[in-house]
């Protein structure tokens, strides 16, 4: 199974690749059918890498489509970062719409992840009324929380929640040492 991972994973690659060149990658339809002629290993790999890559680039029309059919990928924060610095529209996002999933997240926060959201939230003032309840979600995450009261930076401080900081010196003091 170990190389037919490698296999299938280079086989998606390739997949991928193609439907950008070919600008079907929003059209879940056309890359079902171009998925038709692929060993169903692959294809059921490419479309969870697929649900993974629309969160990332905030396409929420295409999550909901492969959620609908029962495909699910593990979320990361970077995921959750990527996801962020798509937004540039009011529209509801996929950060909103997995609400409850990036509040109850456990993974490892990183200094670069947030400097990417805290500087793609200074650096787009036009976006930022859009960016706040995304923003909020992420500020909400216990861990997004803790990294934050641990880190020096002044830009780690704005993800900073006093609320949520309250309970875990309370409920959690062994999450801030």
């Amino acid at each position: 199974m170990n190389d037919r991972l490698h296999e299938i994973l280079a086989q998606c690659s390739i997949i991928h690749q193609k439907n950008i060149d070919t600008g079907i990658i929003k059209d879940l339809d056309a890359i079902e059918e171009t998925l038709s002629t692929q060993p169903e290993d692959v294809k059921e790999h490419y479309l969870k890498l697929l649900l993974q890559y629309y969160f990332q680039i905030n396409y929420l029309e295409g999550v909901q489509a492969l959620l609908l059919q029962g495909f699910k990928f593990d979320l990361r924060f970077d995921d959750i970062k990527e996801a962020f610095i798509h937004i540039d529209n009011g529209d509801e996002n996929v950060i909103e719409f997995f609400e409850e999933s990036i509040v109850m997240l456990k993974d490892t926060i990183n200094d670069k992840d947030l400097l990417a959201i805290y500087n793609y939230y200074q650096d787009n003032k036009s976006y930022q009324p859009y960016l706040e309840e995304p923003l909020d979600y992420i500020r909400k995450n216990r861990y997004v929380c803790a990294h934050a009261y641990k880190v020096a930076n002044d830009y780690v401080k704005f993800f900073l929640n006093g609320d949520l900081l309250d309970s875990l010196k309370r409920d959690m003091p062994f999450l801030l040492k």
